[in-house]
């Protein structure tokens, strides 16, 4: 039989069995949250608040006011939700595009739900007893006075009385009125995003809005918050009901549910079981009418049946190759070919062999697949948003609503631009923005890094290919660069092409150690890069030793100086003793030797050398000059990179960790800009003149560098926001007069807001510089925030000049005058600073009255423009006083005086204009056709906010730039290049649409089966049009090997009494022969296991189910337990991961409720929690001697600190969250590891940034310390790990349980994987575990994203086993021992636990040698196994033990993820991925070799030594294949623990104490429940070994 045949020969049974469909069980799953369900009303209001947030007050105070409120108030949740969707419509709410069907589809995922819990948890966790303490039951609702417990308003009147509050302009606080703490997710009035200063006093309402004292709290707040001047902020938490017996809970949709056809070579089969299933009698007569009431099957039908196929054969690999065209044939035929999709793609194994067989493809749809295959590689799958690329983590109605919300916000807000929605898209996605956004930047920000314009001589160069001999032999030919290289060479040519200055701080030990190291060991392999060196002097050591290199250089030379440095800069001292800064008796000695050589050598005296270092050397001090010259024109500060700076061919970069990966990315983009002009013709030999000059007089090239202009790498450098968010936002005067505007050109493209301290002389000088540079070079027009350094506006008397700028924006003015008229009307050259204070003369010559008119400024239109401009300072992130530029959206600063001069305004545009803001212009002119017609104070405005919109729009998130360094994506419409006339449909009407989809779909794809019920709920929402392009390919093997069906729904429903019907997710139709097992596809932010079910979820077998059984079906019930937080830590001394850090989350009180590690990947580290408010702390022990925190990293990338928003961390939503937290190293600790132990060896380096990273990351990054602290152990005395899935195998893991307890005297605790056990197992456990005196923990670890997944469910088991063992228990677990579910145990585990593994981290035992008639199944001793291992053993993964302290101190987990995700890479490695993961690593991760009395198994050991076994495995048995049970009762205490657990778990069920009885049902039952398997096929295995094939090793299940 053909590999197909044979992998897949079962598919065979059950399209046979499908006849029956009509007629097999049900199988239905529900999922709960594992928290109560909020009032509906409640519930309604957040859901609206997640579309529109500021709706949130109105309408609560709409809803509960009692004189509008219907009579009777509606109680009924079906009532409750139409009241509050009524009003928010009659409040003008929910008009924009989809945003009321938004808000319905929210709802109906319970998407508040989480929000409201955390409210509930917050409450219940620091609030309620305060409440309880009070015995007055009209208090439900209260509100917290600073500290005191309020239930009326009149008590709150009379302690919010306005005369008992602090004057506006009181400096003093009282201790007892500090402001209380916010939460992020609060409902704050006034919202803190449009108020500048927090009101004087906060009242915090606890409500519950039933209650019969909310609406006099709330009316008096509320009223009391709105007022003109509030000096009260209202904050609302709601507060959960009483509980009364058990609650009520959300079921929930937004998730799939998958029926995977099992296979049959993991069963652990009893074949002694007799008999088969009944067949059905109707067969044929259902067979009959399946065309008719199968939409699928009525189009395969209308193909003629191929008469002479064998229907029992299986498929074979050629009609493989063609099925998937021929499913996109059938759903081409279809008049609903997404209706037709889903059904195909969800049930495909039950239409396989009929597709295969009988639809024919048309010719042209064939063609069209081959033809788009050129564009799209076949199968792929990618869905657009308007041009945005949706990544997989998006492709689920959660993250989808708030992805449409966003949109609506960006396409509202072209609308209010004269777009229309199509317009709107195709300037999102205009050809000219995308080509833009994608260019490359490899002339960006250059500068003339050479010293011409200091005199020369400033630069010491090292080498100079051009007069060096050593460089003799190199090509004199630019062609050099046209000929064949490896991938990062580069060519050697005899020029000085390659130009790198390093501007760095001699004085620091850091610089000598790059000098001494780096570059010496660049130089010495002969790279082709000319380096230079240029010291700072800003300190007096640095001057010192700037006076020293130059006279070095001069007198010694470069290869003398080299030395010199090498001596100087403590290489060779371990790295705890090394001084940051130079030390300068290794100076002094190094300099002594020099001139004693000098005095051997006959030479002229060399200066004593205090002299050189104190200036005495006149020629010295102008060198050293020169070189502060230098730095300063190129802006190279010690303050803005404090390990100093580098100039590659003018491109700056700061002298850091990441310094030579940049430095290697970069010169390779100039290799390939060169390459490309020499094809050109534009350079050649001839025209290059002096190439050391090449890039430097270019005209993009400046003079001198401004570090504002042109943005760094680093994540958050480049900062753009949207006009639209902040000047219009918050009211800016933003009319046409309100701006200067230049001379010439007509039309202006670039609008600049000054943002500074109008009345300070720094602000009127940045305007000044502003007004000089306005013209043809600067085509902006020119506006101004004030920005005062206090912040209170109530002042007796207006500033003069902000005063005056106020007026003139606010009336329209500005446009009046011209910038230098401007300029000197306001006679800023004139100011004086007399002694008793400053004054500002403002010129009334030239007309300054006339200009004002009669305009008046009343002080309330002062205060708001002031009040409007400090709100757009604080958005940007400017603090009061500092100043800077917003340049179409683009912030620049906060800038120092004199940092941005008028020749810098030029470069910026020129900038700005070419990267963001030209390209709009040309859009808009190809959309509209009349962007020139308008005046240039229409063109301005439109060109300003729609590039800083779509500016904003297209910046990666910081955590994106930051951490994964995610290449920028423009928005395309790349679908539409595909042919579309047999493979593609629009889906809604596409010429009004606001949101855009386009899905390109394998349609036999899991991404099919999920995504075909996606696309049917988006178009429930209007203004949503969906473009489908099938993208078949062509497979091997069947391509979905399960049924699936996804839970969603566009609103909720209600019964006939107005009640929530439960959503449920329901399979009917199944074949029933095959074996099922249950997958559950929920959100990577979903910890759901079941809770309810009395089958066996692992093995579904439909066919076994009685008579009962099959009318009611399968049921499960799945629990939401947890919510994933996520997070990526940043140790901000090295800017990389604080790599073995242990964190913990904590409750109010300070007591820990889950703790993790700090992985090396990403810094990745993940906590599973229910929403709520919670802290996050390094756990105590050697990471609080190390590290603190410095922000716990809640609200992004740049969350702010802990000092300003605490240690709290916020869980809300149904997506999870991600932290950012930032950790910074205690004094003295900069070049400490937290894992205080030697990590292994790396890899030895072979290439360039390999080979000298390690060198300078000991300076810029930590250190390891041979130190360890040992972590107390408050476990028990023995710790098990063990995984079960399914019936029997949990009964198997019962029986292991029992004979763990029969021999040990030390206390016991096992520790269980909860994703794989059954419900029944689960309320079996309590009950065992009581009865028999152990212990037990549930615990897991959900699958990290960037980390490749698994996809069959024994494969993710294995994984579970190995890959997350130091993040998978408690960090106070010191040891642990995995032990198989199948296994006996006759020894006391105790000796484990106490066995010395010589420092391995874990301990196995090596795969059984001695039964001989097995030799030929051996596979460690052949072929890759047999190469790889040499001398080392083999080991089994059914016993081993964990010494997780050294596992976490050797960082071992993240050696085995890194090279798991190397190997899985291929689908043919790791086929036994739990053995041959760390057998594969034994040489990085050492493994203890246990003696062979720990574990026997009768496949691969002697019968001679079983009486000395101290655990027995039931191995498979390649050779035999005797079923488990049979050889599990050659074991002679086997059946009486057996017998022992079925008898109590009996006794449970007889007495009603468990619900499910299968636990007590008979091994062979159990057993049963996977009838129809086969046994597996000879073993090989290893890393190079094909999974499941011919020659897959032979092992145990689990």
């Amino acid at each position: 039989m053909g590999s197909v045949s044979r992998k897949w020969f079962y598919v065979t049974a059950f399209l046979l069995a499908c006849q029956s469909h009509a007629r097999s069980p049900p199988v239905k799953v529900e999922l709960r949250s594992s928290w109560s369900t909020p009032t509906p009303l409640l519930e309604s209001l957040e859901s609206i608040a997640l579309d529109e947030p500021e709706a949130f007050f109105p309408l609560l105070d709409a809803l509960t006011n009692p004189e509008t409120r219907p009579q009777p108030v509606p109680t009924t949740p079906e009532a409750a939700h139409k009241y509050v969707f009524d009003i928010a419509l009659a409040a003008g709410y929910l008009a924009g595009p989809g945003a009321y069907a938004s808000a319905e589809a929210s709802l109906a995922l319970h998407a508040a739900s989480p929000k409201i819990e955390a409210f509930h948890q917050y409450y219940t966790d620091r609030q309620a007893t305060r409440r309880d303490a009070i015995d007055n039951p009209g208090c439900e609702s209260w509100v917290d006075w600073y500290g005191e417990v309020v239930c009326d308003a009149e008590t709150l009147a009379r302690l919010a009385d306005v005369e008992t509050i602090d004057p506006p302009n009181s400096t003093e606080v009282e201790e007892s009125y500090t402001a209380p703490k916010l939460m992020s997710f609060d409902h704050v009035h006034p919202s803190p995003a449009l108020t500048l200063e927090r009101p004087q006093r906060t009242a915090i309402l606890y409500a519950s809005l039933a209650s019969d004292n909310f609406w006099e709290l709330h009316s008096f707040l509320y009223a009391s918050s709105r007022a003109p001047n509030p000096h009260l902020e209202y904050v609302l938490r709601p507060i959960p009901r009483p509980v009364h017996g058990n609650s009520k809970r959300s079921y929930l949709s937004g998730y799939g549910v998958a029926l995977d056809l099992k296979k049959t070579d993991y069963l652990a089969l009893d074949d002694r079981r007799q008999g088969s299933s009944e067949r059905t009698d109707e067969a044929d007569d259902v067979a009959q009418s399946t065309s008719a009431t199968d939409p699928v099957m009525a189009l395969i039908h209308q193909y003629p049946e191929n008469t002479t196929a064998d229907v029992s054969a299986s498929l074979t690999e050629d009609e493989l190759l063609r099925i998937d065209l021929q499913a996109a044939q059938i759903i081409r035929d279809a008049d609903e070919p997404l209706s037709i999709l889903k059904q195909l793609a969800q049930n495909f194994p039950r239409y396989a062999t009929s597709l295969a067989r009988q639809v024919t493809v048309d010719v042209g749809l064939a063609e069209e697949v081959e033809t788009n295959q050129v564009v799209a590689r076949g199968g792929t799958n990618v869905a657009w948003l308007n041009g945005v690329v949706l990544s997989e983590k998006d492709m689920n109605p959660f993250a989808l609503l708030r992805l449409l919300r966003k949109e609506r916000g960006i396409m509202q807000s072209l609308a209010s631009l004269g777009l229309s929605t199509t317009q709107a898209l195709e300037l999102l996605t205009h050809p000219n923005i995308s080509e833009a956004q994608s260019a490359s930047d490899v002339l960006d920000g250059i500068v003339d890094a050479s010293d011409r314009q200091e005199g020369g001589d400033v630069i010491q160069w090292w080498n100079d290919f051009e007069k060096d001999g050593r460089y003799g032999r190199w090509a004199k030919t630019l062609n050099v660069f046209l000929r064949p290289m490896y991938p990062g060479q580069f060519p050697s040519y005899r020029g000085n092409i390659f130009n790198i200055v390093i501007v760095a701080d001699l004085s620091q030990t850091s610089s000598l150690h790059f000098l001494a190291t780096t570059v010496s060991n660049i130089l010495a392999r002969s790279f082709p890069f000319r380096w230079g060196l240029v010291p700072m002097a800003e300190t007096e050591e640095a001057t010192k030793m700037a006076h020293l290199l130059y006279f070095l250089m001069d007198r010694v030379g470069k290869s003398s100086t080299m030395e010199f440095i090498r001596h100087v800069a403590q290489v060779k001292r371990p790295i705890e003793q090394t001084k940051p800064t130079v030390d300068w008796d290794l100076v002094r000695s190094a300099f002594s030797s020099l001139q004693a050589k000098s005095r051997e050598d006959g030479e002229t005296p060399i200066p004593e050398l205090d002299v050189i270092l104190n200036g005495g050397v006149a020629a010295l001090n102008e060198s050293v000059d020169k070189a502060r010259a230098y730095a300063a024109r190129l802006g190279a500060d010690a303050e803005t990179a404090p390990h100093g700076h580098a100039f590659v061919n003018g491109k700056h970069f700061d002298l850091d960790d990441s310094f030579l990966q940049l430095m290697q990315m970069e010169l390779r983009e100039q290799m390939e800009y060169i390459q490309e002009q020499l094809i050109m013709g534009i350079l050649s030999d001839a025209t290059a003149g002096d190439l050391s000059t090449h890039f430097y007089d270019m005209p993009v090239a400046s003079k001198r560098r401004n570090r504002h202009i042109y943005p760094s790498s680093k994540a958050g450098d480049l900062r753009i926001v949207s006009l639209f968010d902040t000047v219009i936002k918050y009211g800016f005067p933003g009319g046409q007069g309100s701006f200067v505007y230049p001379t010439e050109p007509q039309h202006i493209p670039l609008t600049t807001y000054i943002v500074a301290d109008l009345d300070s002389e720094a602000g009127q000088a940045l305007v000044t510089e502003a007004l000089t540079a306005s013209g043809s070079d600067f085509p902006s027009r020119i506006s101004f925030i004030h920005n005062p350094p206090v912040g209170s506006t109530e002042t007796v008397t207006r500033p003069q000049v902000s005063s005056l700028f106020a007026q003139l924006i606010i009336n329209g003015l500005l446009e009046r005058a011209s910038p230098s008229r401007f300029l000197k009307l306001l006679g800023f050259s004139d100011v004086t600073v007399p002694s008793h204070g400053r004054q500002v003369v403002i010129s009334s010559e030239g007309g300054l009255d006339e200009i004002l008119g009669q305009t008046e400024l009343k002080d309330e239109d002062y205060k708001a423009y002031v009040q409007s401009s400090r709100l757009i300072a604080r958005k940007l992130g400017f603090a009061p006083g500092e100043q800077g530029l917003l340049v179409n959206g683009r912030v620049i600063g906060p800038v120092v005086s004199g940092e941005f001069q008028s020749q810098d305004f030029p470069v910026l545009s020129m900038y700005e204009l070419r990267k963001r803001v030209q390209p709009v212009v040309d859009a808009l002119l190809n959309v509209t056709g009349k962007l020139e017609k308008y005046d240039r104070g229409s063109y301005a405005e439109v060109v300003s906010l729609a590039s800083s919109l779509i500016s904003a729009i297209e910046q990666p998130d910081p955590s994106e730039a930051g951490l994964m360094n995610v290449p920028h994506k423009p928005r395309q419409l790349k679908y539409r290049s595909l042919d579309g006339q047999y493979t593609a449909f629009t889906l809604g009407d596409n010429s009004t649409a606001s949101y855009h989809f386009g899905i390109l779909l394998d349609p036999l794809s899991e991404a099919a089966q999920k995504w075909s019920s996606l696309m049917q709920w988006l178009l429930e929402i209007p203004d949503v049009t969906i473009e489908l392009h099938m993208n078949p390919t062509r497979y091997s093997e069947l391509p979905l090997k399960r049924f699936y069906r996804y839970n969603l729904h566009p609103r909720l429903a209600f019964d006939e009494n107005g009640e929530e019907v439960h959503v449920q997710t329901e399979f009917t139709g199944l074949p029933v022969e095959p074996i099922y097992t249950l997958a559950m596809d929920v959100p990577q932010s979903w910890l759901a296991r079941p809770r309810e079910s009395l089958h066996d979820l692992d093995n579904i077998l439909l066919a076994s189910l009685s008579a009962q059984d099959r009318v009611q079906g399968v049921k499960a019930v799945f629990d939401l337990d947890y919510l994933v937080v996520e997070g990526h830590a940043r140790d901000m001394f090295t800017n990389g991961p604080p790599r073995g850090l242990q964190l913990q989350l904590a409750s109010h009180s300070g007591d820990p409720i889950a703790d993790t590690l700090v992985v090396a990947n990403l810094g990745y580290l993940q906590f599973r929690t229910k929403p709520g408010v919670f802290r996050l702390e390094i756990r105590p022990g050697r990471g609080r001697d190390v590290f603190s925190m410095e922000s716990v990293g809640n609200e992004g990338w740049n969350s702010p600190s802990v000092d300003e928003a605490g240690d709290e961390i916020t869980l809300t939503s149904f997506e999870g969250l991600t932290l950012y937290p930032r950790l910074v190293r205690l004094p003295g600790m900069e070049r400490v590891d937290v894992l205080a132990e030697v990590a292994p060896a790396r890899a030895s380096a072979t290439g360039l940034v390999e080979s000298v990273l390690s060198r300078i990351s000991s300076f810029f990054g930590g250190q390891i310390t041979p130190e360890a602290t040992p972590i107390g152990n408050k476990q028990a005395d023995i710790n098990i790990f063990t995984v079960a899935s399914g019936l029997l195998y949990e009964r198997f893991a019962s029986i292991m349980i029992l004979s763990v307890l029969r021999n040990t005297e030390s206390s016991v605790k096992f520790w269980f994987i909860e994703n794989f056990l059954s419900p029944s197992f689960l309320e079996f456990l309590p009950h065992f575990s009581e009865a028999y005196g152990f212990q037990y923990e549930l615990v897991t670890y959900k699958w990290p994203s960037w980390l490749r997944a698994q996809k069959e469910k024994q494969r993710i088991i294995w994984a579970y086993k190995i890959l997350f063992l130091d993040v998978l228990f408690p960090m106070d677990l010191k040891k642990v021992i995995f032990v198989d579910a199948d296994q006996i145990v006759r020894a006391d585990l105790k000796e484990l636990v106490n066995l010395d593994l010589h420092g391995a981290p874990y301990g196995y035992t090596p795969m059984g040698d001695d039964n001989v008639a097995m030799e030929g199944f051996r596979f460690w001793k052949t072929g890759y196994w047999k190469e790889f291992l040499r001398d080392l053993p083999y080991h089994i993964s059914a016993l081993y033990v964990v010494d997780l302290v050294r596992f976490r101190q050797m960082g071992a987990g993240d050696i085995l993820r890194g090279h798991y995700q190397q190997l899985s890479a291929d689908p043919n490695s790791l086929a036994n991925l739990d053995q041959d993961l760390p057998n594969n690593l034994q040489r990085d991760v050492p493994i203890f070799s246990l003696p062979e009395d720990w574990l026997w198994c009768e496949t691969w050991c002697s019968k001679d030594r079983l009486h000395r076994a101290k655990t027995i495995d039931l191995c498979q048995n390649p050779l035999t294949k005797e079923p488990k049970l049979s050889r599990a009762r050659q074991i002679p205490e086997w059946e009486e623990y057996d017998a022992e657990i079925a008898q109590f778990a009996r006794k449970l069920a007889e007495e009603g104490r468990m619900l499910s009885g299968i636990v007590a049902a008979d091994v062979n039952v159990l057993a049963d429940v996977g009838r129809g398997g086969t046994a597996p096929e000879v073993p090989t295995g290893g890393t190079e070994t094909k999974a499941g094939a011919e020659d897959s090793a032979p092992r145990d299940e689990l």
